[in-house]
């Protein structure tokens, strides 16, 4: 399988889009933003030492939410996923595996618009749903999860049109 990966991408253009870590480090920065406030404005209000506010459920709530974020942050580098888009193939990978989707292999592609539920945002989020052979869910992308997101849905709507082509029919929007 391995060789038949290195032909297929010697043989096809191929575009590689990697997943967006940014938000990560937003994270990271507002909790020690709001941590450096919070110590600030304790010890300067209450003069505080640094072992009274260091023991505060505050500041140990707020170092675990950016512990937390940065493991999340340095397991998800670690992963390295990636999506490649081929003229007729897509390959999901991560560090340690590959999965290969031959267009044979792809019933639809779609590209839609779901709804956050319960959330006070009232906004949508667009989700790629591919259907393939064999297996009962779809396999649903995040756009905005990826660098590049309108090159990533060109990309895909070509493959769609390959795929559109093999089954003869168009797909609803």
């Amino acid at each position: 399988m391995e060789s038949e990966l290195k032909e297929i991408k010697k043989d096809a253009e191929v575009k590689t889009f990697t997943q967006r870590l940014d938000f990560y480090w937003q994270f990271i920065s507002v909790y020690a933003i709001a941590l450096f406030i919070y110590f600030f404005l304790k010890g300067l209000l209450f003069d505080a030492t640094f072992t009274k506010i260091a023991k505060d459920p505050v500041v140990i709530l707020l170092a675990l939410f950016i512990i937390g974020s940065g493991f999340a942050l340095l397991y998800n580098i670690f992963r390295k996923r990636a999506i490649i888009v081929g003229k007729d193939f897509l390959i999901f990978r991560n560090r340690f595996s590959e999965k290969l989707f031959h267009i044979n292999d792809i019933i639809s592609i779609n590209i839609v618009k779901e709804r956050i539920p319960r959330s006070r945002r009232k906004g949508v989020i667009k989700i790629i749903r591919i259907k393939i052979k064999n297996r009962k869910r779809f396999i649903r992308i995040r756009m905005s999860s990826f660098w590049n997101a309108k090159e990533f849905v060109t990309a895909l709507l070509e493959l769609r049109k390959g795929v559109e082509e093999k089954y003869n029919y168009e797909f609803l929007y």
